[in-house]
């Protein structure tokens, strides 16, 4: 697929004898010049996440080929998911390695994205991101403890989460974790699936017994139960505060992060904060751990089409409450590339770079993901026509018959967009034709300070 591109023209310059002839000019010695300083641009994080479920770290081709892109794109940290689902994308994990690494046995996936991110001129970070309480029913340690440690819905359904209510899951999950922190020089430890599936969850054997124990309870709870609610919402709390403590204690220089639920209408101030669906249906209460410390900072998943006026809004006012926070200064706000038109997440990327009203910034700015970069670079479109049909725009209607065919095409528009993060371009759409793209990182930048809560 061809477009119009800004590049650069070689020229090459040959000595010419007064007969005509190419001659070879004689070497001189002289000292190698010096290479330019690099002019940096604001302190911002602009952090990738590269998700296990696409390409990106699972051969030494991947890996070469993301912090290239990280690099060509102005970005500054990479949030590498290396335990999606009970499983390692690092050898030195008491957990079975991932099944679809490629290359050779002691290839380490996680040490090598490390190596040369480290070596980049500027230095990438690399955070370690780890699904927390989901591990997948067929996991070993779901097949092995499942019966005990699994959550349950009120019903006794089950759906591959651990209980964060056990005492035996924190404690197994604390040591994943730091198991990543004691052998790698990760610059950060990302959380995600911290939290309950839902508000009807919870309810496992062992922790309905130590909930009892601990309250004097002496029916079940209902899922609305305020008490029950907050013993729950505690659990995910203890675990986070734990982790930061013995990080803290371990390595103080890496960092503790977290990818936040932020579904559907922002709180519009502090104050209803516990009206939101993280704080009350997954017990996930994000806002005080960020006051509190526990986090160093929070990556709340503002997930919203730019496209939908609804969603828009969604967007838009959960951005105000990070800025409006006081926590603002450790706030990474991520965006959902995938569910957009490239030109629509660059909007929304700078729309969370510029200043509130009042003049707060955020700590940056990451976007999901680095498969997924648009609705055209995403099988969650073109392998579903549900939902593609809800898009304004169709981008599958352009003689693609095939998963290859769109799979192929979805390659190159991720490949397109990371250009489109750092220099002005374009990307072909089906009904509109070519459409230019305005960059957001137009100059490196350095990962800013973390201040104290």
């Amino acid at each position: 697929m061809s477009r119009p591109r800004a590049g650069a023209i070689a020229l090459i310059i040959l000595s010419w004898s007064c007969t005509g002839q190419a001659t070879t000019a004689t070497p001189r010695s002289s000292p190698s010049p010096s290479p330019s300083p690099v002019v940096f641009g604001t302190p911002q994080y602009r952090a990738l996440w590269v998700d296990a479920f696409h390409d990106g770290i699972k051969s030494p081709a991947q890996v070469e080929k993301l912090v290239a892109d990280a690099h060509r794109a102005n970005l500054n940290a990479l949030m590498v998911q290396v335990r999606k689902a009970g499983d390692a994308y690092f050898n030195q994990s008491d957990e079975p390695r991932a099944s679809d690494i490629k290359g050779p046995a002691d290839f380490d996936p996680l040490a090598y994205v490390i190596r040369l991110a480290h070596s980049a001129n500027p230095p990438i970070e690399v955070h370690a991101w780890l699904n927390t309480f989901f591990v997948g029913q067929s996991s070993k340690v779901y097949l092995e403890h499942g019966d005990s440690w699994g959550n349950r819905a009120d019903d006794g359904s089950g759906g591959g989460y651990l209980d964060p209510g056990v005492p035996e899951v924190q404690v197994y999950t604390h040591r994943i974790f730091m198991d990543v922190a004691k052998n790698y020089d990760v610059d950060g430890l990302h959380m995600d699936f911290v939290r309950y599936p839902g508000s009807a969850w919870g309810y496992s054997p062992d922790s309905l017994s130590l909930y009892k124990l601990e309250t004097g309870a002496q029916a079940v709870p209902s899922p609305s139960d305020e008490a029950w609610q907050a013993w729950r919402r505690a659990r995910v709390t203890d675990f986070v505060r734990d982790l930061h403590d013995d990080l803290k204690k371990q390595n103080p220089a890496v960092k503790l992060s977290g990818a936040l639920i932020s579904f559907g209408n922002g709180p519009l101030t502090a104050g209803d904060w516990t009206g939101t669906a993280a704080y009350r249906s997954v017990f996930q209460d994000w806002a005080s751990w960020l006051v509190k410390g526990y986090l160093d900072f929070g990556v709340p998943m503002n997930y919203d089409s730019d496209w939908s006026a609804l969603e828009k809004r969604w967007f838009d006012r959960w951005l105000n409450f990070e800025k409006e926070s006081g926590f603002s200064n450790r706030i990474v706000t991520g965006v959902g590339a995938f569910l957009n038109y490239p030109d629509g997440t660059l909007a929304q990327m700078m729309r969370v770079l510029a200043p509130s009203a009042s003049g707060h910034r955020l700590l940056g700015v990451a976007i999901y993901s680095y498969g997924s970069t648009s609705v055209y670079g995403t099988d969650d479109f073109y392998r579903s026509p549900d939902l593609a049909s809800g898009l304004p725009r169709q981008p599958y209607s352009g003689g693609l018959k095939n998963d290859a065919a769109l799979a192929q095409r979805a390659r190159t528009f991720n490949d397109w967009f990371i250009t489109e993060l750092s220099q002005p371009d374009y990307y072909r759409d089906v009904q509109l034709g070519w459409v230019a793209t305005v960059p957001v990182f137009t100059q490196p930048a350095l990962v800013p300070s973390i201040p104290s809560p």
